[in-house]
């Protein structure tokens, strides 16, 4: 939970859509060069297995945490086991981390504050895709001491500075489990011997927990321990700077409508790893439409923060628990079964597939980091760009009214770390006819080495020429030779969707209320027909689908 006064957005209102629907590449008829309509693809749920399972609510008893010049903290030792039944194994182990939420008295915590149970749905979900999963309490870590507590009576426990007590309640479950995986006697009230594969870990954070393990897999790793393979941050909040990324397979979720990590500055930790040199695991960033910070566990309600909707707009975009759990566990068994080498990574997985339009049946907007990649175009370099009707400048996005020039435009850059940065540079490109066209400058003409080419790019919804809707162009490839391939990026293409938001005007400075992240609209160059790859000499863009628009372009990426 992150303690600041925000405005929701939110309404609620049930819908049921998973499958997959896919439009493939159709080739428009036209004079001159072959035009190719990219693909809208959905990524599909996938079967959940019957594997028969079991399920325990287990205590190892008190432990306790010290503080240094404060009062010592006790702590149960406590969480949610499931597991596949019977013979089997030893199967990887999910471990997963809840966030920071509301405790009245840490002395007297109630079932309703067993934040760990709120995840149980999720760990049977798992047992049954063959891995033991355990959800383990942390309120000791989340628990957040202030000074009017103190001065009203209660007690002094200090504050874990860098995650260190989460450290050591996850140390103590292990050293635990691996007794129980050993056949020594435990608490856990199921025969765990050699049922678990302790060196295989895939840690799944929420809120506060989204951040605290990388610090957990961190200090893991320094003393020696490899044994975290796989990391999901949902919803996470950004507590501490400095994070340390640790070098494993990330998944990242943001709910559109998160107003309790309001800024969604989970975003900018994912930002931040991708720009982490020496990198070499992939990550991976969805922004899922219409979700919010609480239903993905059922501990949590709407009632934890103030939730008062703008209008009725608002409330036909946002979806229910259910699609939540749903979608929660379709990418948590997606993701796992990638790492395991269960299933081949495809569309939003896959950095040379098409971003999809949905994911199990709701709306996403997606991007993939990977190594290895070439730098096509970047704002950063502010290289000129030449105009044809179209009107393109180079803006800056930043938490610094003064030097922002982007208007009200919000892909997610501000952490209450970063108050007076970073910047992001952008080019912002808008157009009032249909012949309309801009050319970009490129840093190499020889894409023949490379699959796709990825643009990191979004519509400017805060502009009225966007007239709320989503938009489309073409991009037209040429190579030296004059000859040329088109690519029609339509309506259906996920980083081009119009996203609502609403110009508030009540407080002392007007802002928008809503994001307008950056995603990936990935290009396979095999699209490219019969144009020469090792010798492209320019990438336009033809805005000959809507008469006006404007969309904000980060940078563009050979892989």
């Amino acid at each position: 939970m992150k303690n600041k006064k925000s405005i929701s957005l939110l309404g609620i209102l049930a819908v049921v859509a998973i499958g997959i629907t896919v439009i493939y590449l159709v080739p428009v008829t036209t004079e001159g060069p072959k035009v190719t309509v990219l693909a809208t693809t959905n990524q599909q749920s996938k079967p959940a297995k019957a594997t028969e399972i079991e399920t325990v609510n287990y205590n190892l008893g008190k432990g306790i945490l010290k503080t240094p010049g404060k009062v010592d903290m006790p702590y149960m030792k406590q969480g949610v086991l499931s597991i596949p039944k019977g013979k089997g194994g030893p199967y990887p182990l999910v471990v997963i981390i809840h966030g920071r939420h509301t405790i009245r008295n840490y002395e007297k915590i109630t079932e309703a504050e067993n934040y760990y149970k709120g995840f149980t749905y999720l760990a049977e979900s798992l047992a049954r895709e063959k891995y033991a999963v355990i959800s383990i309490d942390v309120n000791a870590e989340q628990f957040e001491v202030y000074k009017e507590l103190v001065a009203a009576g209660g007690i002094d426990y200090g504050n874990s500075k860098n995650f260190e007590r989460l450290i050591t309640i996850y140390k103590a479950h292990m050293s635990a489990l691996s007794k129980a995986v050993n056949g020594e006697a435990s608490n856990f009230k199921l025969d765990l011997k050699n049922k678990i594969n302790l060196n295989d870990v895939t840690l799944i954070g929420h809120s506060r927990g989204g951040q605290g393990i990388d610090f957990l897999a961190t200090n893991l790793k320094k003393e020696g321990n490899n044994s975290i393979k796989g990391m999901i941050s949902l919803a996470p909040s950004k507590n501490l700077a400095n994070a340390p990324y640790t070098d494993v397979p990330h998944g990242f979720i943001i709910p559109e409508y998160d107003f309790d990590v309001a800024n969604l500055e989970g975003q900018v930790s994912f930002d931040e790893l991708k720009a982490k040199k020496g990198r070499k695991s992939w990550a991976n960033d969805v922004f899922l439409r219409g979700a919010n910070h609480y239903y993905f566990s059922r501990k949590l309600d709407l009632s934890f923060t103030p939730n008062v909707p703008i209008d009725n707009v608002l409330e036909k975009n946002t979806i229910n628990r259910k699609q939540h759990e749903t979608f929660l566990t379709n990418y948590a068994t997606e993701f796992l079964g990638i790492i395991h080498g269960k299933v081949k990574p495809t569309n939003n997985f896959n950095p040379n597939n098409i971003a999809p339009q949905k994911m199990y049946g709701l709306k996403v907007m997606t991007t993939m980091y990977t190594p290895k990649t070439e730098l096509l175009f970047s704002a950063d370099a502010k290289k000129k760009v030449k105009e044809s009707g179209a009107k393109a400048k180079y803006v800056v996005e930043s938490v610094d009214e003064k030097r922002n020039t982007a208007g009200y435009f919000r892909h997610p850059i501000e952490s209450e770390f970063n108050t007076n940065g970073p910047n992001l540079n952008l080019l912002n490109v808008t157009w009032k006819n249909k012949k309309d066209k801009i050319e970009l400058p490129l840093n190499t003409a020889d894409f023949s080495k490379f699959s796709t080419i990825r643009l990191l790019i979004a519509q400017d919804s805060t502009q009225k020429i966007n007239k709320s809707r989503d938009q489309a162009f073409t991009i037209i490839f040429t190579d030296k030779k004059g000859k040329q391939s088109e690519v029609l990026v339509d309506k259906n293409t996920p980083a081009l969707s119009y996203l609502y938001g609403v110009e508030v005007k009540s407080f002392s400075k007007p802002f928008w209320l809503g994001y307008t992240p950056l995603s990936d609209l990935r290009i396979p160059l095999a699209l490219l027909g019969n144009i020469n790859k090792k010798e492209i000499k320019s990438i336009s863009f033809a805005f000959n689908q809507t008469d006006t628009g404007a969309t904000m372009l980060r940078e563009m990426v050979l892989q």
